[in-house]
């Protein structure tokens, strides 16, 4: 048995459940099922889906720390310009960062940033608003 194709057969089974009747009809046979293992593919089986749960806690991180991310960018986006930062202080398109701002999917991987990539970015913004305080410091002064 491949366990790793059998654990996406019933996650995909379990999300086309929608209704209580339908949740229940799956339980009963994923129980069924469990009892049918020998002990030696329950412990595989449940290393399986040791893991899987692992990497749906590792993807939903990633997911909360983009919206996260998104949501706090929504009150710079509007009067930074995007372009710049990404050319000045990451060497790169507009596009690569809002990729990464939006958590894309780029060759087939989602677009994240690294820790230092997220401590760039936190400093050109830091930096972007010390000029426009600088410049408005220097404009009540005239």
């Amino acid at each position: 048995m491949n366990v790793t194709k059998e654990l996406e057969k019933w996650k995909a089974d379990y999300a086309a459940c929608h209704t209580p009747e339908e949740f229940a009809a799956h339980k009963q046979r994923f129980t069924a099922f469990l009892q049918s293992l020998s002990p030696a593919e329950k412990k595989e089986f449940a290393q399986a889906f040791k893991e899987g749960a692992k990497q749906s806690a590792k993807e939903a991180k990633e997911l909360v720390r983009t919206v996260e991310l998104r949501k706090e960018m929504e009150h710079v986006l509007p009067f930074a310009s995007m372009s710049y930062i990404a050319q000045h202080y990451f060497g790169k398109t507009r596009q690569w960062l809002y990729q990464r701002i939006n958590g894309s999917m780029v060759n087939g991987k989602k677009a994240l940033f690294t820790s230092d990539e997220l401590q760039t970015l936190s400093v050109a913004l830091s930096e972007l608003g010390d000029i426009l305080k600088n410049t408005s410091r220097s404009i009540a002064r005239s």
